[in-house]
């Protein structure tokens, strides 16, 4: 039997009232990735749109869209929406079903065991390079929770502790590439749940549609009358 995200944040929830949300933590990092590379392109006046991020718990799907893209000229759609996708490999990529093996960063977030606070670690094979990235972070971790440190110092040390023990998972996880069953179900999950959406506006023929796809079934998209409006409420 599968079990989707929201049934996963619940049942964190319930043993660690502090667990991150996977579906927050998966949706937020996704918005920020692609902002971050929106950001970078509009620079050199690549790209002007740019791909946000939205779960949708009624339907337990997870979202990547662009919206508002303007179609002025008379062609098919369906090679419209492909152009628009293939200016974005990391995305297209994701449709090919002999790349579909690949990571995808913008979908980092939801493996929730991976992150030390807001971010991913990177460790390399260098030994101590990684010790000090593991100081720094708990340097870090001092500084900001500061004021939960006390006079006590067996309390500080174990507070400390709790913390190296986090770190330290997430290194040895690192180093040795290994996945936890929790990185299993949520690659399921992943596979099962993920869908791209580019909403064009057809001028010339006063219409609304979105181009949909799903990862691994190629490029061509499926194409419907679908308004942005009808979409941002599900």
């Amino acid at each position: 039997m599968e079990i989707s995200f929201e049934e996963l944040d619940f049942i964190r929830s319930i043993s660690d009232k502090d667990s991150k949300s996977i579906i927050s933590n998966g949706t937020s990092f996704c918005n920020d990735y692609f902002s971050k590379k929106t950001s970078s392109l509009k620079k050199n006046k690549e790209f002007k749109n740019i791909f946000l991020c939205k779960f949708s718990k009624k339907r337990n799907r997870f979202y990547i869209y662009m919206l508002s893209v303007q179609m002025t000229e008379p062609k098919s759609l369906k090679n419209f929406c492909s152009e628009i996708l293939n200016n974005w490999p990391n995305i297209s990529d994701h449709m090919d079903p002999k790349l579909n093996y690949q990571n995808k960063e913008y979908l980092d977030g939801f493996y929730i065991e991976n992150f030390y606070y807001d971010k991913v670690l990177s460790f390399s094979k260098d030994y101590q390079n990684n010790q000090r990235t593991i100081k720094n972070e708990i340097d870090n971790f001092i500084i900001k929770n500061r004021n939960n440190f006390t006079k006590n110092n067996q309390l500080n040390n174990e507070i400390l502790k709790k913390e190296y023990l986090k770190i330290n998972k997430i290194y040895k996880k690192m180093i040795t590439g290994k996945s936890s069953d929790l990185d299993t179900v949520i690659s399921q999950q992943l596979k099962e749940i993920v869908r791209y959406k580019i909403f064009v506006n057809d001028l010339n023929n006063y219409q609304s549609y979105s181009c949909n796809w799903k990862p691994g079934k190629g490029k061509i998209p499926y194409v419907k009358r679908e308004k942005f409006s009808e979409f941002e409420n599900i």
